[in-house]
């Protein structure tokens, strides 16, 4: 259970970390604008509402694997951290690759199109980091007998 939480905790601020970054310099910027506060909560929504529902597709994904319960937490982290941080790249790729079927909801079923927009690329950086887990998977040492 330990390794679940520190990994999820670690996804979640690597992928939250490049949007709070743009936020700040959004509002620091020291532009003109009606209501700069507005502006910068509307951004904090949507980064904390996109980061939350990735964050759960990555939960969910990697909490059902004993793979990755068994880890070293330490390790599970690194993998998740490393994963948050591509967490941006990997929703582009996946919207590019459902977007025709997205589409629809957005007519029918707003909330469930939004989170699948925004969870589907949790749930596919969770199988990555499964594979990577299985891949490199730490070699018992070796017992010397005398």
């Amino acid at each position: 259970m330990k390794t679940v939480v520190l990994a999820t905790l670690a996804f979640a601020v690597f992928r939250a970390a490049p949007s709070a970054a743009l936020t700040l310099a959004l509002a620091v910027q020291g532009s003109r604008r009606p209501d700069p506060l507005g502006d910068v909560l509307v951004a904090v929504y949507l980064a904390a509402l996109s980061a939350g529902l990735s964050t759960l597709g990555f939960l969910v994904t990697t909490a059902l694997s004993a793979t990755w319960r068994t880890l070293a937490p330490r390790r599970a982290a690194i993998i998740a951290g490393g994963l948050g941080l591509l967490a941006p790249i990997m929703s582009l790729v996946v919207t590019a690759l459902i977007a025709r079927a997205l589409l629809p909801l957005f007519r029918s079923a707003p909330w469930l199109a939004i989170a699948l927009f925004n969870g589907l690329p949790g749930v596919a950086l969770g199988l990555v980091a499964l594979l990577i887990a299985r891949a490199w998977r730490p070699r018992p040492a070796a017992v010397i007998s005398r």
